[in-house]
């Protein structure tokens, strides 16, 4: 009943449905500035952010199906520029966002302060510690390269490792921009290193070209970081241009200007290490020649002292004859010496019989003074045990009572003295047969 009263009436969900029809009606597309202070990842893929300002608050979503079209991931603390739509949600509490579809930086400031903190945050962890690096192979059998499939970089990583030492290259391709380009690097890097990966890289390069600081965003991810200092194969970084750099150059292995640089950085130059040997090859022959040469005029003049084989082996001959007869002579006495000390000590060594017989009927002897003592003991124990056998029974309870004595008792405890009694007190009187109470009805 509306009494009269010419106001329209609307259920909940019908109001808002007009509600959200008014709003995405009325705002098209708009362009808001605003600072990142709250941001969530859900699990269904949606990012949701809240934009502030001085003196308001906006919530803010990206659907999933929009994050790849973003050009870097928003975090706290970033001011941007979101372009999108106006829209309202009612399935729990009445409320309005806007759905962005790009993002834009407001001002290169907010987000090198970003990079700037983080970088120092790192740094303090000890993540940019030189002790850290790894040694570069002189000249890696395999190369493993993160980069982009499309763009002058492969090429010229590829072109230039050609002309300079043809090795292998296994190519890993991600996206180096965009929300999802740390991720995909991170999972190149896990990919390369996997137990499962046959014939591993003994180099990884990390590149891309150059771009603005918010193009090489993802090159500042702290994950990404993380990945690069806990790997275990050494990481060359060529990010941008000479002028750019990024956090993951601090905390690589070796950081390259350029993705050529880079190439240039992983192999030597075949032709310079070609010549480089030829020149050892030249030195080494000679250092042969020449020592051989040395050798050949010493052995010369060696030969010069040697004497004839047959007089060196005469004269080798008869001091051999020496020895040996005095060799056969010492063997002689020194087996006769030990042949009369061996006769001389088995005329002293006496039959272990005489002694084994002496000690079996020592041993007997005492057996027998043993039983006989344990014999004697038994019977002195047991006079001693029944003559306090007979001097317990004659002074028991039940010896006394056959003497005539009775026991009298108040409250189960035995009265010893008249004093304990006292009128109208239950006692007990114990004899030999049996036990009787009785009431005190007075004291005299």
């Amino acid at each position: 009943m509306n009494n009269g009263i010419n106001i329209p009436e609307y259920e909940v969900s019908q109001f808002n449905s007009m509600f959200k029809k008014v709003v995405e009606t009325n705002f098209d597309y708009l362009r808001i500035r605003g600072e990142v202070s709250e941001l969530k990842n859900a699990a269904s893929g949606h990012i949701y952010l809240t934009l502030k300002d001085d003196n308001s608050v906006l919530n803010a979503t990206i659907w999933n199906q929009k994050k790849n079209y973003l050009q870097f991931k928003p975090e706290v603390g970033m001011e941007i520029i979101v372009t999108g739509k106006i829209s309202t949600y009612a399935k729990s509490i009445s409320t309005y966002s806007i759905n962005i579809d790009k993002i834009e930086l407001a001002g290169e400031g907010s987000l090198l302060k970003i990079i700037e903190e983080r970088k120092n945050r790192l740094q303090s962890q000890g993540i940019f510690d030189e002790n850290h690096k790894k040694k570069l192979p002189f000249i890696p059998k395999k190369i493993g390269v993160i980069t982009s499939p499309t763009g002058s970089v492969i090429h010229d990583i590829i072109n230039r490792i050609k002309d300079r030492f043809p090795t292998d290259i296994d190519i890993w391709p991600v996206s180096v921009q965009g929300v999802n380009a740390a991720e995909d690097i991170i999972e190149a890097i896990k990919g390369f290193h996997n137990e499962s990966y046959e014939l591993k890289p003994d180099l990884i390069i990390i590149a891309r070209g150059g771009g603005s600081t918010e193009d090489l965003m993802a090159f500042n991810n702290e994950n990404l970081a993380l990945a690069v200092y806990q790997a275990t194969i050494p990481i060359i970084s060529a990010i941008g241009h000479e002028t750019d750099t990024t956090i993951i150059d601090f905390v690589s292995d070796l950081r390259a200007s350029t993705p050529t640089a880079a190439a240039e950085k992983a192999v030597p130059m075949l032709l310079e290490l070609e010549q480089t040997v030829a020149h050892i090859s030249e030195r080494l022959n000679y250092c042969i020649e020449k020592n051989y040469h040395n050798i050949f005029i010493q052995l010369f003049n060696i030969s010069k002292f040697l004497k004839a084989p047959n007089f060196i082996i005469g004269s080798f001959k008869e001091k051999f004859q020496f020895v040996s007869e005095n060799l056969s002579k010492e063997f002689k006495n020194l087996f006769r010496k030990n042949y009369d000390q061996f006769d001389h000590l088995s005329k002293l060594l006496r039959s272990p019989k005489l002694n084994i017989d002496n000690k079996s009927q020592f041993l007997k002897n005492i057996v027998k003074n043993l039983n006989n003592n344990i014999k004697n003991i038994t019977i002195s124990q047991k006079k001693e045990l029944g003559k306090f056998t007979r001097l317990l029974k004659s002074n028991s309870l039940q010896s006394t009572l056959k003497k005539g004595y009775s026991i009298v008792r108040k409250s189960k405890k035995i009265i010893k003295k008249s004093n304990l009694i006292n009128q109208e007190d239950l006692i007990n009187i114990q004899f030999l047969d049996k036990a009787i109470d009785i009431k005190i009805k007075k004291i005299i």
